[in-house]
């Protein structure tokens, strides 16, 4: 997308680690659930509710915006400049190439279910609770300001 800055893994990586930036994931809740960045610094504002998290994403701060494969995560960069966000940047690749070059990331692991479907292990369990917990509520772990 032209005017959107992007960001290589590794520069991505190495700001994190140095506080220097903050990433924004925007996969969906369901997406997330299957996997993703341990870092303090990454929260999720899914791409469908993003104009509703504006307020709570402070534009002063160096901004990495996150997505499987680099689309999602440039239409949205392209739209947090548009509103007024100078400071942003989509991640090279998205996270497939995070996950390529073995940087943190996090997945369920095989036979791990994240249903509702009875069958829970101790991660299932706590992701499930995560899900019930803020059905139709503000999810204010994602909303911490950095």
């Amino acid at each position: 997308m032209e005017g959107v800055r992007h960001i290589h893994p590794l520069d991505a990586l190495k700001a994190l680690e140095k506080g220097e930036a903050v990433m924004i994931d925007v996969r969906e809740i369901n997406e997330v659930t299957l996997g993703s960045v341990p870092l303090d610094r990454v929260l999720n504002h899914p791409m469908s509710v993003i104009l509703d998290r504006l307020p709570y994403i402070i534009k002063d701060q160096n901004i990495i915006v996150a997505c499987p494969g680099g689309v999602r995560s440039s239409r949205v960069a392209n739209l947090l400049m548009q509103h007024g966000y100078q400071r942003v940047a989509s991640l090279d690749g998205g996270l497939k190439t995070w996950k390529a070059m073995g940087f943190p990331y996090e997945t369920k692991l095989p036979g791990e279910c994240v249903c509702n479907s009875g069958i829970k292990t101790n991660t299932t369990i706590l992701r499930t609770k995560e899900v019930n917990n803020n059905a139709g509520k503000v999810d204010y772990k994602n909303l911490k300001m950095i």
